[in-house]
């Protein structure tokens, strides 16, 4: 299998695993130094993925993914796209249309997801390359 397939499929574990609160799949295909920027600027780590889609955390009802590209170079793997997501955190609902960027590198024989960034669509059109 070639590298963008392989981490394809990982994408596709880990989109799976937020839907069904399973944090079991992050413990591989999340680094432990792993990084992420949040809608709102915020950076956090792999220790509060795990407890925000572990069990009593956030709840997706919505996780639509479309527009996926890959770009891959020797030993990281580029995977962009736009999501929809929809759910509860608490009592608090949600709705968010995405722009996301997440880096994958390969690190002790596997792939593993090392840096993300998403960012909020606004209304507004869209700028061509």
């Amino acid at each position: 299998m070639d590298p963008e397939s392989e981490v394809l499929a990982i994408f596709s574990a880990i989109q799976q695993a937020m839907l069904a609160n399973d944090t079991e799949p992050f413990l591989h295909h999340i680094a432990e130094d792993y990084r992420g920027v949040d809608a709102g600027g915020r950076v956090h780590g792999r220790d509060l993925m795990l407890s925000a889609y572990g069990t009593g955390g956030v709840d997706l009802d919505t996780f639509e993914i479309s527009g996926v590209e890959t770009t891959a170079w020797k030993g990281t793997v580029l995977v962009s796209g736009k999501a929809w997501i929809r759910g509860t955190y608490g009592d608090i609902g949600f709705e968010h249309r995405l722009r996301f960027l997440d880096v994958y590198a390969h690190r002790d024989a596997s792939w593993q997801l090392v840096a993300s960034q998403v960012t909020d669509i606004t209304e507004g059109p869209e700028i061509e390359n």
